[in-house]
This record gives structure tokens, sequence and C-alpha cells, in this order.
């Protein structure tokens, strides 16, 4: 990563990597569900969704 991005400051060692990403959906969807509780999880439109084109 990028020096000054959030990964390349904070994702540097292995053993002090405060940034995760899933290597997949199946991992993404096992490892929310060992942090959080479903009622903690919350899905939203952002405002800017309908000002922006992509």
């Amino acid at each position: 990563a990028s020096p000054g991005s959030i990964r390349g400051d904070l994702g540097l060692t292995v053993g002090r990597n405060i940034i995760h990403g899933s290597d997949s959906l199946e991992s993404a969807e096992r490892e929310i569900n060992l942090w959080f509780n479903e009622n903690e999880i919350t899905s939203y439109a952002s405002p800017r969704d309908a000002w922006l084109y992509e």
C-alpha cells in the first residue's frame, strides 16, 4: 500500500496490523459474525449517492 494511506500507515506488519480485509465474501460474513451481533449491523444509503455518478 502507498505511504500515507490508511493501509500503508497502519497495516505495515503482520503482528501489529490494525487494518484487515477479508479475502472473500464468505470469509467476510464469517468474520463479521465473530465480532458483531445482528442488531449491530446497519445498512443505509448515503445522501451523496444521489449526486455521484460512477
